[in-house]
């Protein structure tokens, strides 16, 4: 009988501490934080003491009365075209409408709803693949999540499971987790604006398929909620994005 009344207790304190995933709704975020701007990091390999430039990542942020579309442009030093992704969703949540990637090795396009449509055509393999693909659970497009973290009610010990919908054939299809650790204060300093309040953001997900290896650090502007710089871990290699001054 101890043994049961243990294992209700302990199977009790799990299901209050589980987290419910955040999906797109009108509450899921913070609409003051969302704005029109282009903004450019610089990325960077990190090796011991050494910084080594490797590309330029751009993202533009384009908002209406109905919806919101983000373009990213990766820049890598040793590739000929850019990579570049758009994200559509219903601004008003954050609902995933649309999104198209295009770069040397693929293009996909997917065509959000309870089931996601479109194709993904790998230019290496010379194979097409139409995606039909039935989903059992809302989710945001994984290419918009990033910028989701800077508009979400930020605080000193604040952690949010956030489910998410990632297409990779050589990794995980379907809808992933991703995950905020932890927010706790700190600053940066910026060579314009002096020295900066901002969020430090832990992040994890399910992209990679491996949730040990991977982490993102956030350094979010506390006054604006401009990303200021991400530092990225996956297992043996560190890299940094830094934003670019004008």
């Amino acid at each position: 009988m101890k043994s049961v009344i243990t294992l209700f207790l302990i199977l009790s304190i799990v299901a209050g501490n589980a987290q419910t995933r955040l999906t797109p709704g009108e509450r899921s975020f913070e609409k003051k934080w969302i704005k029109s701007e282009t903004y450019t990091m610089t990325w960077y390999a990190l090796k011991d003491t050494l910084k080594m430039e490797i590309g330029e990542v751009s993202t533009e942020v384009l908002k209406d009365k109905e919806l919101l579309t983000i373009v990213t442009s990766v820049a890598m030093k040793n590739s000929k075209a850019p990579w570049i992704d758009t994200t559509v969703a219903r601004l008003s949540t954050l609902a995933p409408i649309r999104h198209t990637s295009s770069n040397m090795q693929r293009d996909m396009v997917l065509n959000f709803g309870k089931v996601v449509t479109g194709q993904y055509n790998d230019k290496t393999k010379q194979v097409q693949t139409i995606v039909s693909d039935t989903t059992r659970a809302a989710y945001f497009d994984s290419n918009l999540y990033p910028a989701l973290i800077t508009w979400l009610p930020l605080k000193d010990g604040y952690t949010q499971d956030i489910s998410i919908y990632d297409y990779n054939p050589t990794g995980k299809i379907g809808v992933i987790g991703a995950f905020i650790k932890n927010v706790t204060s700190g600053t940066f300093q910026s060579n314009k604006s002096g020295n900066r309040e901002v969020w430090i953001v832990s992040v994890r997900d399910e992209i990679s398929g491996d949730l040990i290896q991977t982490s993102m650090t956030y350094y979010i502007d506390k006054s604006d909620r401009r990303l200021w710089k991400q530092e990225i871990s996956a297992g043996a290699r560190k890299m940094l994005m830094q934003r670019k001054e004008l």
